[in-house]
């Protein structure tokens, strides 16, 4: 049995279609708690983190285009899971070394699903100064006085 180009096109389509009536988790619950931060510092992670560790997501068009939006939807739960600034106050921050730790190694190191965000939202990305900021501003949470670059 052979398909025609048109046939497959078809289908194709008719596929894609079925496919944006997936439902997807794509709502921002209430922010438990807002986390108080000096302005510099959460303006930097408004920017570059909230959209997927934050209660306060914006979703862009494309996340609510199949088969996009499931990888849209995907990483906010899985950013959310992993850290979740709506649900995190200072006091946290404050006796977690461990996180505040693993967000300098982000911000300085990168990761990957950091260069596929700021692929999509250039915009999004810090400047230098904002990583300098941010990074002296958890060393200084976590009791080190030297800054990584």
């Amino acid at each position: 049995m052979t398909f025609s180009f048109k046939s497959i096109a078809s289908w194709s389509l008719v596929v894609l279609i079925l496919m944006q009536f997936a439902p997807l988790k794509r709502i921002n619950p209430p922010v438990v708690s807002v986390i108080q931060l000096p302005r510099l510092i959460k303006s930097s992670l408004k920017k570059a983190c909230y959209d997927c560790h934050s209660n306060e997501t914006r979703w862009d068009t494309v996340a609510y285009i199949a088969p996009a939006s499931w990888l849209a939807s995907n990483t906010v739960a899985s950013g959310r899971n992993a850290l979740n600034f709506s649900e995190w106050n200072i006091q946290d921050m404050a006796n977690n070394q461990q996180k505040t730790t693993k967000i300098q190694k982000v911000i300085s190191e990168g990761s990957a699903h950091q260069k596929l965000y700021y692929l999509w939202k250039p915009e999004t990305r810090l400047t230098v100064k904002e990583t300098e900021t941010l990074l002296q501003w958890l060393n200084q949470r976590n009791g080190r006085t030297r800054v990584s670059p």
